[in-house]
This record gives structure tokens, C-alpha cells and sequence, in this order.
């Protein structure tokens, strides 16, 4: 800052001080004429708050009344809809086929009943019957009865609702106006009436039908309500009488509060006036230090010249550092790219341990299928053998001999599944995928079906949802759901009541699936091991098994890249989900 810059400063003070005097004038001015005419004025913003109120409670009254028409032809319109559709379900159809008919003339002729439409139309009569200028009435310009004009569009409003229903057919909104019918103010209002179900099949055979190719949901005729305004005002009326009396109550209780408010306001500008003279000393006195601080800020000028020449040197000083930092930052970034570039080297090489890893588990699973097919052939020599020492050596073998034979066959013969197993295990982990989209409630029903036949005297509860559908390979899906459904058959054996259920949900906003029952269930601190290959929680003896089916429905299960998880309580039983 310059001295030239603080030269003209010196005039500071006095326009201050001028300003805050026309500010003071002017205020006390305004005060003055406010307390001259408060009551004036006080009067005009109430009477203009009243009027506004009124305004806004006449419109609430307008569009409540409007309201209460609307609904009150709403409820009409209903009520004769629903009743004559439950008079045609319940009533007409239920004596058609006990050969009583329904007719126009049903009061000319014994044993016959009104049509729908005739019980509609006299009932509609009656709902309105004693209440002036209100009509309920069902129209069509195809009459039941043809050849009368009762029931035919009679008028404009009644052509114009039929013309808007026939261009939007799919719209269920009603067709109404405000209009003087007979001298008054009245909505009338229309709905149409479409051709249900069950009253398709008697207009089109009906003899007096002049229509008979009614579809479902055509529109084939409208209801119309016409509904006196003046009526729902009288009504409401008596409600909006309190609503007047109370604003006069406020009106009284303003008139007593309206001389507490002046006699504050005079108070009020007695006490502003005396703020206003204790300012202007205040803003005297603030003058005076604002002199002195001129002359200390003229002081300080040269303080502040010396101050930037020893900033221009430190700014130059920091230059010199910023070019030095500069520089460090280009070997920096350098050092980055050369770690960016090794890092590629790493990725390159990561790529290509993961090709060998992926060919050395092929070849594992080669090697693992080679020789699961090569133990097959001893397994069986052991067990025909020694089923043929039992058989030819029985006389000569003692209790203890043929024990150990017996123990022989179960072990290669446990050891043949354990076998099967595992090359089923390799072959699906080999197996190309085909995906299409199949019906699982049909593969879980046919499941279940093969097993009731394996065990016809055991009585399962299954519980199968329809038509859940998915996207995979079907046989693939079919040993997962043989696999689960399999597991819940046999831990379910000893429940008196067995229940298994197959049913579908949303896991993470995407399709998930579970096969849950009420068997043996297991503990969920070993859960880890479920799917592990050769893994069992519960004894052989038990519950036979070789530990393979869960490792396999896992498989299967990665393959489709989903997710697999379970739950289960000891005793209650186990869920199993999964996602494709």
C-alpha cells in the first residue's frame, strides 16, 4: 500500500459520520409517520389477512364440495358394479343351470328373474329415490332389451362419455362435467361399464341380446351419476358455520391485542430513539479513533515497504528451492517409471505361471481319472475272489475265516465306490458345459419320484416350487440337485416326520436356489469341511457314503461360476443355497 493510497482517506470520518446522520434522519422519520398512523396501518395488514383467510376457506369449501361429489358418484358407480357382478355370479348363473332364466319382462312371466342390467337400472332408481335432482343410471347404445329407448344414449354428455370410453379403451379414469340439469348446478359423472367374464357368455346367447360378440373387458356400456353441487353445500354448510364463528372470535380476541401492540410500539420507539442518540455519541467517539488509526496506518506504510523488499528476497530464495524440488521430482518420476516397467515384467510372468499351473491341474486330473480307471480292475478280482472262496471254501473256512473274507469284500467294495467317485468327479471337472434353460421343478419332481420307488414304504413330505427356471447345463444341474436332494433323503430317514422343500429367492439381487430339510443336520463350527473331497461329519455306519457328492456339486457349481454355502443346526436340519 502507497501513501497516494492513503492520502484520500483523511475525508474517511466525515462522510461516515454524514452518512450515519441522513441514515438516523431518515429512520426517525419513518418512525414518526409509523406511530402517527399505527392504528391506520395495523387495521389495513388485519382487514387484509381476513380476506385473504376468506378467500382461502371459500376455495377449501369449493373443493371439498367438489371432493365429496366426486366421491359420492365414486361409491355409487362401485357399489352398482360390484353388486350386479355378484347378482350374475351368484345368483343368475347358479339358477340358469337349475333352468330358471333371466329376462327384461321378468315380472310378466312366473319362475323368471330380473337381468343384471334391469336389477341394476331399478336398483339404481331406488339408491337415489327421494333425493332431488341425483339420477343413477346404466346406458348403453346397445340396449338388452332392443327396440326401447330407456337405456340408449339420450343426450350429449352421454354420446360425448361414450366417445372418449370407445378412443381409450384401457383407461379405467371416468368422464364428468359441471352443468345445469334441471336449473341446477350439478357434476354428472361416468364410468364405463366393461363386459366381465361372467356376463360375456349370456349377451352373446342371450336371444334378446342385440350383440353377440361381446369380448372380455370391452366397454359396453357406462354408469352415469348426476349429483347436485347444491346439495353436498347444504350439507356441508352447517360444518363451515363453526369455522365462520371462530373467525369472528379472532377478530374479538385481535380488537383486545391490537392496544397491547401499540401501546408496545410506543414504548418500542421511545426506546430506539434513545439507542439512536447513545449511537450517534458512539459513532463520534469512533470518528476520533479512526483519525488516530489513519496516522499509525501512514506509520506503518514504511514498515510494510521494508516488509516487501525482504519478501522479493525470499521469494527469490524460495525459487531457487522450487527449482531444486523441480528437479528431484523429474528423477522421481523417472525412478516410478522404472518401477512401472518391472512391474509389467512381474505381470507378464505371473501370466505365464498361471498357464502352467492351469495345464499341470489338467494334467493332475488326467493322471487322477488314469489311475482311479487302472485300480478298478484289481478291486474287482479281489472282490469276485473272494466272494468265490465264501461260496466254494465255506465247509472248510471257520466263523473267524469267513469274518475276515466278509471284511475283505466290504473293504474293496467300499473302496470301488470311493473309486466310482473320484472318476466321476474328474469326469464332470472335465465335462464341456451346455448351457440351456430348463425347469428345475421338474428335475427336483423327478428326482424325488426316483427315490420314493427305491424306498416305497418310506412317507416324505415334498415341498417343490413351480416353475423356477435356469439357465446352465441340465445334466450338470441334475447331479447337483440328485447330489443335495439325495443327502436330504437319507439324513432325514430317522425323523418321524421328514420334510424336504425345494424353492427359489434373490441372493445379492441375483437368482438363488436351496434344497432344505428337517434330517440330522450338523454343527456349523465344521461347516468348512462340507465341500472338502472325502470329507464326512457323520459315521459311516450311520449314514453310508463315501464323502464325494458335496466336493462334487462344488465343482459343479464353480464351473458355472456361482456361489455355494449351507446351514444347518445339529438335530433340525440343513439348507443348502446356491447361485448359477
Amino acid at each position: 500500500m502507497s501513501v497516494s493510497e492513503l492520502t484520500p482517506r483523511k475525508e474517511l470520518p466525515l462522510s461516515v459520520l454524514g452518512l450515519w446522520r441522513t441514515c438516523v434522519h431518515r429512520i426517525l422519520g419513518a418512525l414518526e409517520l409509523l406511530h402517527q398512523h399505527t392504528i391506520l396501518v395495523l387495521t389495513v395488514l388485519f382487514g387484509f389477512c381476513l380476506i385473504v383467510i376468506y378467500l382461502h376457506i371459500a376455495q377449501l369449501k369449493t373443493q371439498m364440495v367438489t371432493a365429496m361429489a366426486f366421491r359420492g358418484s365414486e361409491i355409487y358407480t362401485r357399489t352398482l358394479n360390484e353388486m350386479r357382478l355378484w347378482y350374475t355370479v351368484e345368483v343368475v348363473q347358479r339358477l340358469h343351470d337349475q333352468g330358471i332364466e333371466a329376462s327384461e319382462g321378468y315380472r310378466d312371466h312366473q319362475g323368471e328373474i330380473p337381468l343384471p342390467a334391469t336389477l341394476s337400472r331399478d336398483l339404481g332408481r331406488r339408491l337415489v329415490a327421494g333425493r332431488s335432482g341425483e339420477r343413477l343410471e346404466l346406458l348403453s347404445p346397445y340396449p338388452f332389451h332392443h327396440g326401447k329407448n330407456s337405456e340408449g344414449l339420450m343426450d350429449s354428455f352421454q354420446g360425448e362419455a361414450w366417445e372418449f370410453f370407445m378412443q381409450h379403451p384401457d383407461s379405467d379414469e371416468p368422464f364428468y362435467r359441471f352443468e345445469q340439469v334441471d336449473g341446477r348446478e350439478s357434476l354428472r359423472f361416468a364410468k364405463a361399464d366393461r363386459m366381465q367374464k361372467e356376463c360375456v357368455e349370456c349377451h352373446n346367447r342371450h336371444p334378446d341380446s342385440p350383440k353377440r360378440d361381446w369380448q372380455v373387458g370391452q366397454v359396453g356400456g357406462l354408469l352415469e351419476v348426476v349429483y347436485p353441487i347444491d346439495s353436498v353445500e347444504t350439507i356441508m354448510g352447517m360444518s363451515w358455520q363453526g369455522t365462520y364463528g371462530l373467525m369472528g372470535m379472532l377478530v374479538v380476541i385481535w380488537m383486545g391485542g391490537f392496544w397491547l401492540v401499540v401501546l408496545k410500539l410506543g414504548r418500542v420507539a421511545s426506546e430506539l430513539e434513545e439507542q439512536v442518540r447513545d449511537r450517534t455519541g458512539a459513532l463520534q467517539n469512533v470518528n476520533k479513533h479512526l483519525e488516530l488509526e489513519i496516522h499509525d496506518r501512514q506509520l506503518a506504510e514504511d514498515t510494510l515497504r521494508q516488509a516487501k523488499d525482504n519478501l522479493e528476497k525470499r521469494v527469490q530464495e524460495r525459487t531457487g528451492k522450487l527449482a531444486a524440488s523441480n528437479a528431484e521430482l523429474i528423477r522421481e518420476v523417472a525412478e516410478r517409471k522404472r518401477a512401472e516397467e518391472d512391474i509389467r515384467k512381474l505381470n507378464s510372468q505371473l501370466v505365464q505361471r498361471s498357464a502352467q499351473l492351469e495345464a499341470s491341474n489338467k494334467e493332475l486330473e488326467a493322471f487322477s481319472y488314469s489311475v482311479s480307471h487302472d485300480l478298478r480292475a484289481p478291486l474287482r478280482g479281489i472282490d469276485g475272489f473272494s466272494q468265490a472262496v465264501l461260496e466254494d471254501y465255506d465247509e472248510k473256512l471257520d466263523e473267524s475265516g469267513r469274518s475276515y473274507l466278509r471284511r475283505v469284500r466290504t473293504a474293496s467294495q467300499r473302496m470301488s465306490q470311493l473309486i466310482d467317485a473320484m472318476l466321476n468327479l474328474a469326469r464332470l471337472t472335465r465335462a464341456e458345459i451346455h448351457t440351456q434353460t430348463f425347469d428345475m421343478s421338474a428335475v427336483v419332481r423327478a428326482v424325488l419320484e426316483d427315490f420314493q420307488k427305491m424306498e416305497p414304504d418310506r412317507q416324505v413330505e415334498c415341498i417343490v416350487a413351480n416353475n423356477v427356471f435356469a439357465t446352465a447345463d441340465a445334466q450338470l444341474l441334475r447331479a447337483v440337485l440328485e447330489n443335495l436332494l439325495g443327502n436330504a433323503w437319507k439324513f432325514t430317514q430317522q425323523q418321524a416326520h421328514p420334510r424336504i422343500e425345494f424353492g427359489h429367492g434373490q441372493y445379492k439381487g441375483q437368482a438363488a436356489y436351496f434344497v432344505t430339510d428337517n434330517g440330522a443336520g450338523f454343527d456349523m463350527t465344521y461347516v468348512h469341511k462340507l465341500f472338502g473331497a472325502f470329507q464326512r461329519l457323520h459315521a459311516y455306519t450311520e449314514y453310508p457314503g463315501v464323502g464325494v457328492g458335496l466336493a462334487t456339486v462344488h465343482r459343479i457349481i464353480q464351473r458355472h461360476g456361482g456361489q455355494i454355502w449351507a446351514e444347518g443346526v445339529v438335530g433340525k436340519g440343513a439348507t443348502f443355497h446356491f447361485t448359477l
